[in-house]
């Protein structure tokens, strides 16, 4: 999901390495999606040297130089694919990073999203049948209860993702609005500026007065420019 958040980003606007990792950092990515800071400069050398992405100019922050990159079309088209390919995706694990895909999805089309979510979700319910009649015949009176368990975690767990991805289709226009704002986030706020904030979702004592704003830029772009003004202060009081 790296390769598809840079791709969306610069599909934002051109900007560097740091800005998107401070954007990780700053919504707390890095923690609950499993999302490393680290990965973001190699997979922006990667999607260059594959000609998705291109060095548009570098400027001198104090001692160090920054690469501003930009995308091309063929990135666009790129992050379009691996979006779709993102949609077929299993959700890895309670930390998965598939959790964050809705924030991209102003990037496809409705359809697309509707298509590639029901193909999954068929695909998880015929792993389900599969687990739940190995369960039929595994499952005896002599069964260790550990192995029983084995079998009702990994069904709930299939459950609950299909459950996500039918929420996915049932809010996909409130999904698409959602996203037109975390669009409009990105591109007012270079978060690379924000180098005094450290922000963290435990002990932050401003955490509930930024999450209201921040859910009210992303669903109002109304007074846009306030309300970034009103975040930014939040997040440097931190």
């Amino acid at each position: 999901m790296v390769r598809a958040l840079i791709l969306y980003f610069l599909s934002i606007k051109p900007t560097h390495g740091y800005d998107i990792q401070r954007f990780i950092e700053i919504n707390g990515m890095d923690q609950w999606a499993r999302i490393q800071s680290g990965s973001i400069y190699y997979a922006l050398n990667k999607l260059e040297k594959q000609g998705f992405i291109y060095t548009l100019r570098e400027e001198r922050n104090g001692a160090r130089i920054r690469k501003i990159y930009a995308i091309n079309d063929n990135g666009k088209e790129e992050l379009r694919r691996t979006l779709k390919e993102e949609l077929l995706k299993p959700i890895d694990g309670v930390e998965s990073d598939k959790f964050m895909i809705y924030l991209m999805f102003n990037r496809l089309t409705k359809d697309e999203i509707i298509s590639g979510v029901r193909e999954h979700i068929k695909s998880l319910e015929e792993k389900k049948k599969w687990w739940e009649k190995g369960r039929e015949l595994k499952v005896l009176d002599t069964t260790l209860k550990s192995e029983v368990l084995h079998f009702d975690v990994v069904i709930n767990t299939l459950d609950y993702h299909v459950k996500w991805h039918e929420m996915l289709i049932k809010e996909v226009d409130d999904l698409f609005k959602f996203s037109d704002g975390v669009e409009n986030l990105i591109g007012k706020i270079d978060f690379g500026n924000l180098d005094e904030v450290k922000y963290k979702l435990e002990g932050c004592k401003n955490f509930t007065e930024i999450q209201q704003i921040t859910d009210d830029i992303v669903k109002d772009p109304n007074n846009l420019e306030e309300k970034l003004a009103k975040l930014i202060n939040l997040l440097r009081e931190n």
